[in-house]
């Protein structure tokens, strides 16, 4: 998959012709993937997509937290087929109007035959452009645009900011659903205050990644990955309150995995949620609870296969 970074001034001109969606795509759920899915496969299928996300341009100073991270992001779209990604900065785009954006990015840079986006897809300076000029913009430039109508569950439509919320809420099954693949997390292996392998629970410790959606504090049944390996765990997502507090920590207890692992990159892949994070009255009930946690992730993830590559 090719992938275009850095000005759009200098991507084209395009020698090949594209099939192409516009959108920040965070987490590429159901919702993108229908339009994923409607590209043409005659063309180069293409995405365009943010980094950073617009809000941060928009309203300097705002850091929202993502589903995926651009690499994810991109990762994701080559496992689903897609043969170009060009990442766009707002920033470099965002004094060109509707018309501009079309002619300089969309025709100019790459040679755009057929478009496909949602009905409140809005582009050019200030928002100015709407699917109905998009449309016009299309019939004299000679491409086609096709609306596509969003993607509902039973919650209502399928957004980015609703899947946020469920991680946000521990509600890591129907996370799963709207995003058609679980939750996942990457940071480097850090070492923790030891307390974990003194009561016979070692754990992987991660800072939670600055830019990623943190699930809610509780405990979790997960996959972990690291060295090419999966291997199931239970994570704690909390500060410690049996011990006194502390910064929020992701500690995952690989199950039959004793492998000193500190400075790897480990990825944690979210499956359950098991139990809110508590202040046990003395180790001893905090050991209970962890053995019962292990079984519990063990039942959890019995029927479950993993689906990390």
């Amino acid at each position: 998959m090719r992938v275009l970074r850095g000005s759009w001034s200098g991507w084209g001109p395009a020698t090949e012709r594209s099939s192409i969606t516009v959108g920040v795509l965070d987490g590429v759920h159901r919702g993108h993937q229908a339009l994923l899915t409607e590209l043409d496969s005659g063309l180069l299928r293409t995405v365009l997509t943010f980094d950073p996300h617009p809000i941060e341009v928009l309203r300097p100073g705002t850091n929202p937290r993502l589903i995926t991270t651009i690499d994810e992001r991109i990762e994701r779209l080559e496992s689903l087929g897609i043969d170009q990604v060009g990442v766009l900065d707002l920033a470099g785009i965002k004094s060109l109007g509707p018309e501009e954006f079309v002619d300089e990015v969309l025709v100019r840079a790459l040679r755009v035959e057929d478009l496909v986006v949602g009905p409140d897809f809005r582009f050019g300076k200030g928002r100015a452009g709407d699917v109905e000029l998009l449309q016009t913009l299309g019939r004299l430039r000679g491409f086609s645009v096709r609306v596509l109508d969003l993607i509902h569950d039973d919650e209502g439509v399928v957004s980015s900011s609703r899947i946020r919320g469920m991680v946000e809420s521990g509600r890591l099954r129907d996370a799963e659903s709207a995003l058609d693949s679980r939750y996942q997390m990457s940071n480097i292996v850090v070492r923790g205050d030891g307390r974990g392998s003194e009561i016979g629970f070692p754990t992987a410790n991660l800072m939670p990644p600055a830019r990623k959606v943190i699930p809610a504090i509780g405990v979790y049944a997960a996959f972990a990955q690291v060295g090419g390996e999966v291997h199931q765990a239970a994570v704690n997502v909390g500060v410690r309150p049996t011990f006194g507090g502390g910064d929020l920590l992701v500690e995952a207890h690989v199950l039959g995995f004793s492998d000193e692992i500190y400075d790897e990159v480990m990825t944690i892949e979210f499956v359950d949620f098991l139990r809110p994070e508590l202040k046990f009255n003395g180790v001893g009930d905090l050991i209970a609870a962890m053995r019962s946690d292990v079984e519990e992730t063990r039942s959890r993830l019995a029927a479950t296969a993993t689906n990390m590559s």
